[in-house]
């Protein structure tokens, strides 16, 4: 029962073999079969689930050792193997045949426009039995004769065992992608699309009308081509495409409707289009990409920016570029943008010199209002991957450093030998291979640092030296996230709220929490937590007697959370506008640019509050009711609205 619904269950009990550790089959997890797992919770739950079942021992020297009736199972298992999964990745490319849409849904398709594409809703809504292929054809055919609202909502609620308020909405959700019409004064029928899908049955059919009604499903569709995971898919999506904005769970909802069609596949934690998927994604009218460089001036473009572009990559592509541009030695000038940009989003204010007699680049570490670092940074590009003593000259780093009034030098390149980190030492130059540097940005995409806590990775070349940093922020993060979370489940749980009115003391929290993490949280943890959800600020939680109770949901926590960053950010835009300083650069990092800082321009006087406020409201956007709107929703008002943002060249963020 187990293999049949858990993934790597029976398939970890073949790899165990002759006996492995916990941490060798978390590596044929991640390494077979794609599972991404950070810890060994996963492993262990299944560990202590075989154990019960009396399949596995586990032995003094930490490996668990299948027992008689564990090595007995494994052949009455139907197993998934690496052949099976590399065959299913070769599959892909094997041409599909396309079924021809229905006449009616062939004209609609050919005749929708721009406007229609960007006007489709983007929630898809709840649907009695789910967005299934069988549920969508049970209530549109429970509706082909033409019944009355209430007949619609019981016949909905007796077939799918739902109770009548969610058959109503579902009823709301069909009447919105299109697929059912109103009629007469309460009678409701199939439309003649939905009417041609029942006929014609086919998957793709299904998909060509959703596509009519619902915000970017041929468009996400079209993204899968390639294996992604559903938090890399929604911001493609997002630079692709300024409106609708979709939310993960939007995204994660198309995806499983693709999925469930037939025109996309899950393998591990990613997604990606079938054959079929991507013939049906090739046949699709889709909404026009985003152009970045549509609007802007002919002086403004240079020959830099030509070939490099000036809209940000994700920190997953920037990483890449910066690997694969250092051993690009018939262009050294890519590296040197590539790390420019690269600078630029982990927070650090960079100029570009590059020449004769001068340092490549030079970067501003702010460290406190009274102290500032000058970093002269040196590229060095190979195509063999690795730098010699003979490609660096020291002698002259010390006067590009002098010449920059720089306080500190660190050399950048694919790969260095022996010699040069002798060199280097001597002369306390810090070394950085472009792979350390690549690792940086992927992990501060995850959970970012400040300059000061980056600075070790400039000032030694110490990329090891941010492990720990990264390790301690990222659990900070989790233990705000697991907290929050116990103490929600705690003021919903009936039993809780009898004997406790779902209020928690630390030690509380520490029991609900301990499994969630291989080191559970301590007392220091949990009551740093807390002060930060009990400040002024957020009221997240409310302290009384020495017990905690939650005071919101966790969304409206974050949304709140959210609503601050934005007031945040809008003081660091005005005070940007008035000062040209470094913490403009450092402010601008988020959005890192080839050329600099975005430069703000001065708005113009057409977003009136209430409008604004209005236009939020719509957007289940977080806004307060009166006092200063924060500069972002305003430049999201005015784009919404076809004004223009404060860099025309780079979408919104």
């Amino acid at each position: 029962m187990f293999h049949a619904h858990i993934r790597f269950f029976g398939e970890m009990l073949e790899s165990i073999g002759e006996g492995l550790t916990c941490g060798e089959l978390n590596r044929i997890a991640n390494d077979t079969y794609g599972l991404g797992w950070k810890t060994l919770v996963q492993i262990r739950r299944r560990v202590n689930w075989m154990h019960g079942a009396g399949m596995v021992e586990s032995w003094t020297n930490g490996k668990i050792v299948l027992t008689e009736d564990g090595r007995a199972l494994i052949p009455q298992l139907a197993l998934v193997r690496r052949s099976d999964l590399e065959a299913q990745r070769l599959a892909v490319h094997l041409p599909a045949e396309l079924s021809v849409p229905t006449r009616r849904l062939a004209e609609r398709l050919s005749e929708v426009t721009e406007n229609e594409l960007q006007g489709r809703k983007r929630v898809l809504g709840y649907i009695a039995g789910g967005a299934t292929m069988m549920a969508f054809s049970r209530n549109i055919d429970a509706a082909a004769s033409g019944l009355s609202r209430s007949e619609f909502i019981r016949l909905s609620a007796e077939t799918f065992d739902v109770n009548m308020s969610s058959a109503e909405q579902s009823l709301n959700t069909l009447q919105g992608l299109g697929l059912l019409a109103q009629v007469g004064p309460d009678q409701f029928a199939t439309t003649d699309l939905a009417a041609e899908w029942l006929q014609s049955g086919e998957a793709a059919d299904l998909v060509r009308c959703l596509h009519l009604s619902l915000a970017l499903l041929g468009e996400t569709l079209d993204t899968l081509e390639s294996e992604v995971d559903s938090g890399t898919l929604t911001r493609i999506l997002a630079e692709k495409y300024l409106r609708p904005t979709l939310t993960r769970k939007d995204v994660t909802a198309r995806v499983a409707l693709l999925v469930e069609t037939g025109l996309a596949e899950r393998i591990g934690k990613v997604a990606r289009s079938t054959a079929l998927g991507r013939a049906l994604a090739r046949s699709l009218p889709l909404q026009k990409h985003h152009d970045a460089h549509r609007d802007r001036a002919p002086d403004e473009a240079d020959n830099t920016t030509a070939e490099f572009g000036r809209c940000p990559r994700r920190p997953e592509q920037l990483a890449a570029e910066v690997v694969s541009s250092s051993t690009d030695s018939a262009n050294y000038q890519r590296f040197e943008h590539a790390l420019a940009e690269a600078f630029r989003y982990l927070a650090m204010d960079t100029e570009v010199h590059s020449g004769p007699a001068k340092t490549d680049l030079v970067v501003t570490l702010w460290l406190s209002p009274t102290k500032r670092r000058r970093i002269a940074v040196e590229a060095k590009t190979d195509g063999a991957g690795l730098v010699t003593d003979q490609d660096v000259r020291f002698m002259r780093l010390n006067e590009h450093r002098m010449r920059h009034h720089a306080d500190h030098t660190v050399l950048i390149g694919p790969g260095f030998d022996t010699r040069v980190f002798k060199e280097a030492n001597r002369d306390d130059v810090a070394v950085l291979t472009a792979e350390q540097l690549a690792a940086a940005i992927v992990r501060h995409a995850e959970t970012p640092l400040y300059p000061h806590e980056l600075a070790a990775l400039l000032l030694a070349g110490q990329a090891d030296a941010l492990a720990h940093t990264w390790r301690e922020t990222k659990r900070r993060t989790e233990a705000l996230s697991l907290v929050t979370n116990a103490m929600w489940k705690s003021a919903n749980d009936p039993v809780d709220i009898e004997f406790g009115a779902g209020a928690l003391d630390v030690r509380d929290i520490w029991r609900e929490t301990k499994a969630s993490l291989e080191t559970p949280l301590d007392k220091t943890e949990i009551e740093e937590v807390l002060a930060f959800l009990s400040s002024p600020c957020l009221a997240g939680v409310v302290k009384q007697s020495g017990i905690h109770a939650i005071s919101a949901p966790p969304k409206l926590i974050a949304a709140r959370l959210r609503s601050l960053a934005s007031a945040i950010e809008a003081k660091a835009v005005d005070t940007d506008a008035r000062s040209a300083t470094s913490t403009r650069a450092m402010a601008a990092s988020a959005v890192p640019s080839h050329n600099g800082p975005a430069k703000i321009k001065p708005p113009p006087n057409d977003a009136e509050p209430a409008q604004v406020r209005a236009w939020a409201k719509a957007e289940g956007r977080p806004v307060n009711t009166r006092g200063r709107l924060p500069g972002s929703l305003i430049r999201e008002y005015r784009l919404a609205h076809g004004g223009l943002q404060a860099d025309p060249s780079c979408p919104a963020t």
